[in-house]
């Protein structure tokens, strides 16, 4: 069902991450989770849905989806490409990450009105707990792949699906959010 969701995102597996990738990401995701993740989360979740509400009011869902679409599929794939790297996926950085080593899509549709963009952070209220709770595991992932990777240069294995998969659903919650479509995200686990 999520494969066929207008949102997708695919990593390919590392085979090796260079101990000094793997010192730089290990500070980039202690300063990101300090400081940067508040403020991605507020941009993406209280910001964004007010922009695109008067863009969409502006110049209604049709004409919002044409000219507008591809700029916040931008954003959700900038933001996308934010955690892959943060999450040790990749070593490029996100701008160039998009277009090389994370294969992000977005394939705007709809014509959303107005005030379902305001709606939609309420509405993904549930996503946001069961990724929330979700996202406890990585408490122990992102430590433990910071070790692995600094000892042995490789990606812990057992982690890449489940980080793969939380990233693919947070990929359809954005897609959602930044009303690229009309179809509410899945509750689905890949």
């Amino acid at each position: 069902m999520a494969a066929e969701y207008p949102a997708t995102l695919d990593v390919p597996v590392r085979e090796k991450v260079p101990r000094d990738q793997a010192i730089l990401h290990t500070i980039i995701a202690i300063v990101f989770y300090w400081v940067g993740a508040g403020i991605l989360g507020f941009l993406a979740y209280i910001v964004a849905p007010i922009v695109i509400a008067i863009r969409v009011g502006s110049k209604g869902g049709e004409k919002f989806i044409q000219e507008d679409g591809p700029e916040f599929a931008r954003y959700g794939k900038l933001f996308m490409a934010i955690y892959a790297y943060v999450y040790f996926l990749t070593d490029d950085p996100p701008e160039k990450a998009i277009e090389s080593s994370v294969n992000i899509d977005f394939q705007p549709s709809g014509n959303p009105p107005w005030w379902s963009a305001l709606l939609r952070p309420i509405l993904l209220i549930p996503h946001g707990l069961v990724l929330g709770v979700l996202g406890l595991a990585f408490i122990v992932i992102l430590p433990w792949t910071a070790i692995v990777a600094l000892a042995n240069e490789q990606y812990p294995k057992q982690f890449y699906s489940f980080v793969l998969n939380y990233l693919r659903w947070q990929t359809r919650v954005t897609a959602y959010l930044f009303s690229l479509t009309q179809q509410y995200p899945p509750f689905a686990w890949e």
